[in-house]
C-alpha cells in the first residue's frame, strides 16, 4: 500500500476503512499527487512539466530517481510494500473479493456501479 506513505497513517486509514475517494484537488492538498489541474488546462500544464523534465540530462535524472528511491528504501518503504502485497494476496482469496470478481466477469460498468453506489462516488453521484 502506498497510501500510508503518501497520505499519512490517519488519512490512509480513513480512506481504506470508509471507501472514500478523493478529488484531484484533495489528492494534491494531501500529498497523494503533486498538483491538480482543471480539465481545460491539464494538457498544457502537463506539457510544461514534461518540458522542464526534458531539460535535465537523462543520466542525472536516473541518479536523482535512484537517490529518492534509495531514501524511501532506507525509511522502510520496500518492506511496507512487500507486507501490503502479501495482505492483498490474502484479500484476493476472501469471499468478498471472489464475489466481486464474479460480478466483474458479468460486466465492468455494472460491477463498479454496484460496488460504489453506497459511497456516492463519481460514477453514481447525481450530476448537477
Amino acid at each position: 500500500q502506498f497510501f500510508p506513505w503518501l497520505l499519512g497513517m490517519r488519512n490512509a486509514m480513513e480512506m481504506m476503512l470508509t471507501g472514500e475517494t478523493i478529488s484531484g484537488e484533495e489528492a494534491a492538498i494531501n500529498g497523494f499527487a503533486n498538483k491538480s489541474f482543471s480539465e481545460d488546462i491539464i494538457s498544457k500544464e502537463v506539457e510544461k512539466i514534461a518540458n522542464k523534465i526534458a531539460k535535465v540530462p537523462s543520466d542525472i535524472q536516473a541518479i536523482n530517481k535512484r537517490s529518492i528511491h534509495r531514501q524511501m528504501e532506507i525509511m522502510g518503504m520496500r518492506d511496507g510494500i512487500r507486507a501490503g502485497t502479501e495482505l492483498q494476496a490474502l484479500a484476493m482469496h476472501s469471499r468478498s473479493t471472489r464475489d466481486h470478481l464474479k460480478e466483474l466477469s458479468s460486466g465492468l460498468k455494472e460491477a463498479l456501479t454496484k460496488r460504489d453506489k453506497d459511497f456516492g462516488d463519481y460514477r453514481t453521484k447525481d450530476k448537477d
